[in-house]
């Protein structure tokens, strides 16, 4: 008797785990939403080219600070805007990691838009400038609870929109 009311609250007890799983419904957008998802992580310039060290300079270094080259290690922040049509949709200027400001700088993005056609923009400056030093312009249509990645691929140097 003991272990069929010990089999009886399990049993309930995975039923009541069971129905919590799919009830309440949830869902994460709107139906009448989509989701545009800007990821990943880019060096920016270098501030400043190297320069060759002179003799003289060469030799005031310790021997074991002696290299050829004086390369700065700062880099450029990184400036990166995204629009839909006229509306700015994300605007941002990255400044790079490390203590050096020498390493990537990354951003991971989510917006929320009105599903149904959209003319988009993205664009990048790396080397502080006034222009974009890479951009991408489509048009896209985005169903509703679609979730877009725009992601910049420092291989190809070029953005893919997934």
């Amino acid at each position: 008797m003991k272990r069929v009311a010990e089999i009886a609250m399990y049993t309930a007890f995975a039923a009541f785990v069971g129905l919590l799983s799919v009830w309440p419904p949830y869902t994460n957008l709107d139906d009448d939403r989509a989701i545009i998802s800007l990821v990943f992580s880019h060096a920016g310039k270098r501030v400043s080219e190297c320069r060759q060290l002179t003799q003289e300079e060469l030799n005031e270094l310790p021997p074991n600070m002696r290299t050829m080259n004086d390369c700065p290690r700062e880099r450029h922040p990184v400036r990166v805007e995204l629009r839909s049509g006229t509306e700015i949709l994300y605007e941002a200027t990255l400044l790079p990691s490390g203590i050096w400001a020498d390493g990537k700088a990354s951003i991971y993005r989510r917006i929320e838009v009105p599903s149904g056609t959209h003319k988009l923009f993205v664009g990048m400056n790396d080397s502080g400038g006034a222009d974009f030093d890479y951009e991408k312009s489509l048009t896209m249509d985005l169903a509703p609870r679609r979730n877009l990645l725009v992601q910049f691929d420092g291989q190809t140097s070029e953005f893919l929109i997934r």
